[in-house]
């Protein structure tokens, strides 16, 4: 069970800071994607995809070939950060963000694996999406975040930083509960930007980073690059979108290995990997893109092309 998992994880991050750097904790960093297929990444199986860097953090350790999330965002997220079974966090189903005359997110009363970070004496960051609610106690900055910077909701566009669902529109960016902007920059990017400023600012402390980020959810806004890439290989589409904004998060998860590496950091950092659900199937997904291999169904289902995710 995945809450089984993490107390068994957390265990071994503190037995190992403690017996091996007795002057540091070793930091954490979870890279947690957005409806990322059951097999897509080229160490999971995937034979049209190019996901170096992902593939180097999944072949250097641990590689979980049969983990499983949940088949929704909000409670594959609220039984990360609780160690809980969605129902037992109190988050079953997606975090609505027009119910605001009902308990709709995870409560502050929660116990957040942030709030553990913070008690050991760790920096904490949240860096992407939240979309576990927005109600007094329910933002990131207090549920144990020092800092907080990203989209409360579902998914925005990349460029614009508008959520978009069945109107209204409204733009959603923000850093420590206040509202920024920063109109056609490509939010991936910021998202780095934003990661490498708080581990530079914390290399000489311990730091837990969340790096949750909203890629590959749709809309697939892939770089340029990569969208000829994949062209020029005979991927069809929808696949094509896809895979391009895959192989982009792909890049982005590298320049923040490289600034690891630069700053020393990298050999005292213990990354873990996952995605939340499966791939999306929804029409503005183009219904479809993802890969599950040979496991039935996708976000959204129970079968395993739905739970099945990739993990490291």
């Amino acid at each position: 069970m995945k809450h089984f998992f993490y107390s068994i994880l957390f265990t071994i991050i503190f037995m190992y800071g403690n017996l091996l750097y007795s002057q540091q904790k070793p930091n954490v960093i979870i890279i947690y994607t957005d409806d990322q297929g059951s097999i897509d990444l080229n160490s999971f199986g995937a034979k049209d995809l190019k996901t170096p860097n992902l593939d180097r953090l999944v072949n250097s350790g641990v590689k979980f070939t049969q983990f499983y999330g949940s088949p929704i965002c909000s409670p594959s997220r609220a039984s990360l950060l609780t160690g809980k079974t969605p129902q037992k966090a109190g988050v079953p189903g997606n975090v609505d963000p027009k119910k605001t005359k009902v308990i709709n997110g995870l409560s502050g009363k929660e116990y957040t694996i942030a709030e553990m970070f913070k008690d050991a004496n760790y920096k904490t960051a949240h860096i992407g999406k939240w979309h576990l609610g927005t109600q007094k106690g329910m933002l990131p900055n207090e549920q144990g975040f020092d800092y907080s910077f990203g989209h409360y909701v579902g998914c925005i566009d990349n460029y614009s930083h508008f959520f978009y669902w069945n109107g209204p529109n409204r733009h959603d960016l923000y850093r420590n509960g206040q509202e920024i902007f920063f109109d056609g920059e490509f939010f991936p990017d910021l998202m780095v930007n934003e990661t490498i400023k708080f581990i530079e600012t914390n290399k000489d402390d311990s730091f837990f980073v969340y790096f949750a980020t909203n890629m590959p959810h749709y809309p697939y806004q892939g770089d340029e690059k990569w969208l000829k890439y994949y062209q020029d290989m005979n991927v069809s589409y929808p696949r094509t979108l896809y895979n391009a904004f895959l192989s982009t998060l792909d890049d982005k998860i590298g320049i923040i290995m490289v600034k690891l590496e630069e700053l020393n950091l990298l050999e005292n950092t213990i990354i873990v990997f996952q995605s939340d659900n499966g791939h999306s199937t929804e029409e503005r997904a183009h219904f479809g893109g993802g890969n599950s291999g040979i496991f039935r169904g996708a976000k959204q289902s129970l079968f395993e092309g739905g739970i099945r995710v990739p993990a490291a």
